[in-house]
């Protein structure tokens, strides 16, 4: 089994899924790589086995949550497994269900193609348009006997609360709609237009990721993390997940790293293979549990009494001036590289990093951000706490 979620949802993966399950794992196989390396004693062929992209819930597994019914497009795609949607800690929307249908390449009802799922309700419709991949399952006759084939489709989720269904092959199927899951509080700032969302329930986390990358050229075999998680969003172990692309037919396989003693960095997202190398990748679904050691950290909550608070601040800020002259020339040469007037996590981290700063990144974030916004402006970096700052 694998520990990525709730108690129901951990059950949900245990010992594998049988084939003939719509929530069955989705074997990923090399395009540009020549094999992955593979964790599971049960898998014998190349390729990377992801179980990331359906969950299994039970009724019970969000304590506190409540549930609304998904309201299906009329005369469109049928119920396997009845549609709900959960809102988890007042912030998360998680969707469960199977409805069998097809997804067509564009919305034209005039041909008899509707892309139209179903309709989120009034409070759980996320603020712009969101994609996630998802696993469609096309069962086809074998001398009689069923057999199944999983694919690739992509769900968009838009702030109407319209759930529809794309693929570019016009594939009919099963689709398991425990893919969508997305928060609807306003995260902080994780890499380019992507944002990082937390939400404590019981005694485990969630994080969860939306949002694209900006369009860039991924190597196959990177040198750094194209972006990095607070110590407090540590993954568990690494886990492969299948994100959706903007390009025709791009999926993305990605895989989430923990990292320890990382100065408050604690872990990393990592490009690992596509058709397309070149692309704007959507992070929006990504969803894990965090590890158990990260439960003690916390990534925008820090407290601080006023007078740790100030010499944490002052210190970080003494040291910027020492290497460069003025905080503000740490922030154009160290930081704000793209010149955007903002940073956020995976900037402040790397540069933190590539300063050698030793101290701890999470907690320095959290304390720099007065305002909240999740992310951190110049005049946070200079903000005057009553400390001494000079060029010693």
């Amino acid at each position: 089994g694998i520990s990525t979620l709730p108690a129901s949802v951990k059950a949900g993966f245990a010992g594998g899924a049988k084939s003939d399950s719509v929530g069955a794992s989705y074997h990923w196989r090399p395009i540009q790589m020549p094999e992955h390396e593979q964790k599971h004693e049960f898998t014998y062929t190349t390729g990377t086995c992801v179980r990331t992209l359906t969950m299994s819930i039970a009724s019970k597994t969000f304590e506190g949550a409540t549930a609304h019914p998904l309201r299906l497009e009329p005369g469109n795609f049928k119920m396997t497994e009845t549609p709900w949607s959960y809102l988890v800690g007042g912030s998360f929307v998680i969707c469960t269900g199977v409805v069998t249908g097809r997804c067509p390449r564009e919305h034209d009802l005039a041909s008899g193609r509707n892309i139209c799922i179903a309709r989120l309700p009034v409070h759980m419709r996320p603020r712009r348009a969101l994609q996630f991949a998802a696993l469609l399952r096309a069962a086809y006759d074998v001398g009689g006997h069923l057999a199944y084939s999983s694919h690739l489709v992509t769900l968009v989720v838009t702030p109407d609360g319209a759930l529809s269904g794309i693929s570019s092959q016009e594939l009919s199927g099963a689709i398991d709609l425990s893919a969508v899951r997305f928060a609807i509080d306003g995260g902080i700032s994780l890499v380019d237009e992507v944002s990082l969302h937390t939400v404590d329930v019981g005694s485990s986390r969630l994080v969860s990721l939306q949002g694209a990358l900006n369009e860039s050229h991924f190597l196959t075999h990177p040198k750094k993390a194209f972006a990095l998680l607070p110590e407090s969003c540590r993954p568990p172990q690494e886990l492969a997940f299948v994100t959706a692309g903007s390009c025709s037919g791009g999926f993305h396989l990605l895989v989430a790293k923990p990292q320890h003693n990382s100065g408050g960095v604690g872990g990393g997202l990592w490009w690992k293979d596509s058709v397309w190398n070149r692309d704007r990748i959507h992070l929006t679904g990504v969803l894990f549990e965090v590890a158990a050691d990260a439960l003690s950290f916390s990534t925008l909550d820090s407290s601080w009494n006023p007078e740790s608070l100030r010499v944490f601040v002052t210190d970080f800020q003494n040291f910027l001036i020492r290497k460069f002259g003025s905080i503000e020339e740490a922030w154009s040469q160290a930081f704000d590289l793209d010149r955007s007037g903002s940073v956020n996590f995976t900037e402040f981290g790397q540069g933190c990093k590539a300063l050698g700063y030793v101290g701890n990144a999470t907690r320095l974030w959290a304390a720099l951000d007065d305002d909240r916004s999740g992310e951190i402006s110049l005049q946070e970096l200079e903000m005057d706490l009553g400390g001494d700052t000079g060029s010693a």
